[in-house]
């Protein structure tokens, strides 16, 4: 069994609400949801270190999309809450944008680190982070081409 934080909606249908917590979700060896935590949880660590790391961990929460806990005959279950995941055009170059961005900042602060300059491995290891960024500037580009071409 694995586990993940999920940002999890809750709708509240005495008040009319609408609200976003985290959650522990654990998943089957199928990677289906099986179950996740009653009530949100917060950020704990026994160090400032171990805190700064389950921190980091809730960010990653917010790669996943969104769910939100549905009353069934069965009880409540998780689907993904596709109200917030809507695409637009300019989402894409949102995105370059953003790729861009990041293409430049890693250059400027990773690849040009002396360390990274004298180390073959580390510089290599660099090359394919770089490479990757802009590939993902280039099929973001190919997406917004194809969506404005038909």
């Amino acid at each position: 069994m694995s586990w993940n934080y999920r940002v999890i909606r809750k709708r509240h249908i005495e008040t009319g609400t609408v609200t976003y917590h985290i959650h522990e979700v654990y998943y089957g060896e199928d990677q289906e949801i099986e179950r996740w935590t009653r009530d949100p949880v917060e950020p704990l660590g026994e160090t400032a270190t171990e805190l700064r790391e389950d921190t980091r961990f809730f960010l990653q929460a917010y790669r996943f999309p969104i769910l939100e806990e549905k009353a069934t005959a069965d009880g409540p279950t998780l689907v993904p809450d596709d109200s917030e995941n809507a695409i637009n055009d300019g989402h894409y170059f949102e995105l370059m944008d953003r790729a861009s961005v990041a293409v430049d900042y890693v250059s400027q602060f990773v690849g040009s680190h002396p360390v990274v300059r004298k180390e073959r491995n580390l510089r290599e290891i660099y090359e394919r982070a770089e490479e990757a960024l802009a590939e993902l500037y280039q099929h973001a580009g190919g997406l917004a081409f194809d969506r404005s071409s038909e």
